[in-house]
């Protein structure tokens, strides 16, 4: 359970400036800002569970909640693909694996775990917008 908060919580974090942006189009470098609402199981827990992801070509960022900027790429340490403009980044542990999957043609992206997650659901949906149109 502590590897899974670990992994979910644990990434570190690149901001964006804010920018007119034309809908179905990366930002200028080809990001996409994907927010990904992920309840814990603890009913106790503090409310929360929204983690902000930055996805691009061969680039898989998390920002920490509270950080204004994104952590490294985690492209670098874990699985990333891109198929047909489809792009998908599954951080993994012995445990758990967490995938957030981003079809840009759609703006849409889904995020789901396999494993001991921890939260009180294992897949759902996330918000997309091109990084350009996100304020800093």
């Amino acid at each position: 359970m502590l590897l899974a908060a670990l992994l979910l919580s644990g990434l570190a974090a690149t901001g964006s400036a804010q920018a007119a942006s034309t809908p179905g189009k990366p930002g200028p470098a080809g990001f996409w800002i994907a927010v990904c609402e992920m309840p814990t199981a603890d009913v106790g827990a503090a409310a929360g569970g929204r983690r902000t992801f930055r996805i691009g070509p061969q680039s898989f960022q998390e920002r920490k909640p509270g950080s204004v900027s994104f952590g490294s790429n985690l492209c670098r340490s874990f699985s990333c693909s891109a198929d047909g403009g489809r792009m998908e980044g599954t951080i993994t542990s012995a445990s758990l694996a967490l995938t957030i999957s981003l079809d840009p043609r759609t703006r849409r992206a889904t995020w789901r775990t396999a494993g001991a997650s921890g939260l009180g659901q294992t897949s759902g949906n996330c918000s997309v917008e091109p990084e350009a149109a996100r304020a800093k």
